[in-house]
């Protein structure tokens, strides 16, 4: 009995202690919430009462949001002050006279009477409501006149709403984009969002897609101004203007139902110019078809056509299997796989060196040179060149392209893949791997964003040049070069594209579209023509890709203009303005070496490329060969792809 009774002592005291607990505990949080009534219901600093800052206030509009511009700081999109003027009938019906006011608002608000009035008295379930809104949209000077008239009447209320205006009206509204009310969008509108629409400096990104487009932060300064950040863009607003005329009267010329173009600088792989057809006003989005919506430059994916050949000539080249003198048998434009499907070149020809291959564009010949290289090599160097994966450019959506025929490597794949069917890509990709070979051979990372600033034009954060590997030895991306000029002079299958007095590496592209569950639909085509310039110092890529054209029936007669037209007026520009002084580079010294050697040295043979037999040799005197078969140039490792299992 003496052990019970002690033990209910024990627990008496053990409950009393947890009650006592229980009641400080309660005690404290009652205090908190006294004090958070306390802060309610006293004004600020600013004499405002916190407690009216309901949903009506509007707090988001509190900050206006950043601009964006083009690379040289013209305004490609902004926002504008505008007024909205709100009642609280409940609260204006027992103080003021509702026709009166109706009567002074009416012209101010570009409404009637009436219409002011019956808002101004508007009740649900025989009361007076809380809120309405008299008029959005309101032009800021008249600020002024309507505030002496809200500041006599109780109930009454004008607030100051940003709206978002875009004066070059379709000009990259694709890039450009927009956010709707859920926050939800497109182009940068949408990426940038949380810099656009903040007073402060965010963390870094933690986004792969993001983060991999290295921009550098720098530390905001504390005040910022009552201004989201501005993003300057990549983009020239007179480049973007040349591109989006020309490819739209490309596609109306040849009734094709969408197409798109691409401007980029070769050394740092910046976007100049991206534009896609149709397009539309982005001030008016709500109304705009989605097909509008979509930047058809990395959105839009396609199987590319002969344009992919550079990877599998340069390929081939690179590990020193062929030469661009090697002979290839065409089979006389008929070739026969070995699962019976006979593949046909436009043209019958025999034995073509390797250059005219390419320069004649023949599909045989490169299935015999994919045949020489290997699937395993071929599929290394895809993936060198970026294609599979995205460029990692900082715009939303980007797709990545779809390589199963690769991939999963089979005789149907011996007859597409090496002539770019059979696979997808985005024009994006298309004309990033083009840069590889006009940039000496390495592999840069695209990117649209130059840098990102406060109100106060203090930076936040700036985009760099990245390069992301090496692709091509110098000399063979020289000898690409070389290869792609001869396709726009006389007899190759780009001349369409040339300009005189101008040396121009490009290719031409033509490829079949397929059709689900039927194959490959007759008469429907992509035609695209890519290339760079000047040859002998190269400063712009482009690519400019229609889907299904009508009229022609090859790429060199259809998208070769509308490049050259394109390449013309951008060249002409970009000489006027010295643009190129002041893009950012981040080369090495072998790099720029290579560029002046290359500059210097290389003579461009304006004759037909049939009598094209300049002779290559593959010149090493800078080079050395470490015993793990490492090409060593002026001090930069370069390691040739091995194919698989070898050792």
């Amino acid at each position: 009995m003496p052990e019970r009774h002690k033990i209910m002592k024990n627990n008496s005291h053990l409950s009393i202690r947890r009650l006592v607990f229980t009641l400080i505990v309660l005690q404290l949080g009652f205090l908190v919430l006294i004090g958070k009534l306390f802060m309610l219901q006293y004004p600020d600093e600013d004499g405002s009462m916190v407690s009216r800052q309901d949903w009506r206030s509007r707090g988001r509009h509190e900050v206006k949001r950043g601009k964006i511009l083009d690379r040289h700081g013209r305004v490609l999109g902004t926002s504008q002050d505008q007024l909205a003027v709100s009642a609280d009938p409940k609260t204006f019906n027992r103080k003021s006279n509702a026709h009166i006011v109706a009567s002074e608002l009416a012209p101010l608000l570009d409404s009637t009477k009436s219409e002011l009035l019956a808002q101004l008295q508007r009740k649900r379930n025989g009361e007076y409501v809380e809120f309405v809104w008299l008029k959005k949209e309101i032009d800021y000077e008249r600020l002024d006149a309507i505030r002496n008239i809200t500041q006599k009447y109780r109930g009454l209320r004008i607030e100051v709403e940003p709206k978002r205006v875009y004066p070059k009206k379709t000009l990259a509204s694709q890039v450009i984009g927009y956010l709707n009310d859920l926050n939800v969008g497109e182009g940068i509108e949408y990426q940038y969002n949380a810099y656009l629409q903040n007073l402060h400096s965010p963390q870094p990104q933690r986004s792969a897609d993001i983060t991999a487009v290295s921009l550098e932060a720098r530390p905001a300064t504390a005040t910022l101004g009552n201004s989201g950040c501005n993003i300057i863009l990549t983009l020239d607003e007179i480049i973007q203007d040349i591109v989006e005329k020309e490819l739209a009267q490309g596609c109306r010329d040849w009734k094709a139902p969408k197409g798109t173009a691409i401007v980029l600088a070769v050394e740092t792989s910046e976007i100049l110019a991206m534009a896609s057809y149709p397009t539309y006003d982005i001030n008016d989005q709500t109304n705009a078809s989605e097909e509008a919506k979509r930047n058809l430059g990395i959105w839009y994916l396609f199987e590319p056509g002969s344009i992919f050949k550079i990877v599998a000539a340069s390929a081939v080249l690179n590990q020193g299997i062929l030469t661009p003198q090697s002979p290839i048998f065409c089979h006389n434009g008929r070739y026969r796989l070995s699962n019976g499907r006979i593949i046909k070149d436009v043209s019958a020809k025999g034995y073509l060196p390797l250059e005219q291959v390419i320069q004649k564009s023949s599909n045989i010949g490169m299935i015999k040179i994919v045949q020489r290289l290997g699937p395993q090599l071929l599929q290394t160097y895809v993936d060198r060149y970026g294609f599979g994966q995205k460029t990692g450019i900082d715009l939303p959506y980007e797709q990545v392209g779809n390589l199963y025929a690769l991939r999963q490597w089979d005789i149907n794949s011996l007859g597409s893949v090496p002539f770019g069917q059979g696979i997808s890509v985005t024009p994006l990709q298309m004309v990033n791997a083009l840069a590889v070979i006009a940039n000496g051979g390495m592999l840069h990372r695209p990117y649209i964003t130059k840098e990102i600033r406060d109100a106060r034009g203090n930076l936040i954060k700036r985009n760099y040049p990245t390069e992301i590997r090496r692709v091509l030895r110098p000399e063979i991306a020289k000898q690409m070069t070389d290869i792609l000029v001869g396709v726009v002079e006389v007899g190759g299958s780009g001349a369409r594209a040339k300009i005189k007095g101008i040396s121009i590496a490009g290719k031409t592209g033509t490829a079949q579209k397929a059709e689900r569950g039927k194959g490959y639909a007759a008469g429907k085509e992509v035609m695209s023509f890519m290339g760079f310039l000047p040859a002998d110092d190269p400063k712009i890529a482009i690519i400019v890709t229609l889907d299904e054209p009508t009229g022609e029936r090859f790429s060199g007669r259809i998208a070769a203009p509308v490049f050259k037209r394109i390449a013309e007026q951008t060249l002409k520009h970009i000489e006027q303005t010295h643009f190129f002084d002041s893009v950012p580079t981040r080369k090495s010294p072998s790099d720029r070496r290579y560029a002046k050697e290359n500059k210097t040295n290389r003579t461009v043979n304006t004759q037909s490329s049939n009598k094209n037999k300049t002779s290559f040799t593959n010149n090493r005197s800078n080079t050395t060969v470490n015993s793990d078969n490492t090409y060593v140039r002026k001090g930069e490792g370069y390691e040739t792809p091995k194919p698989f299992g070898r050792n």
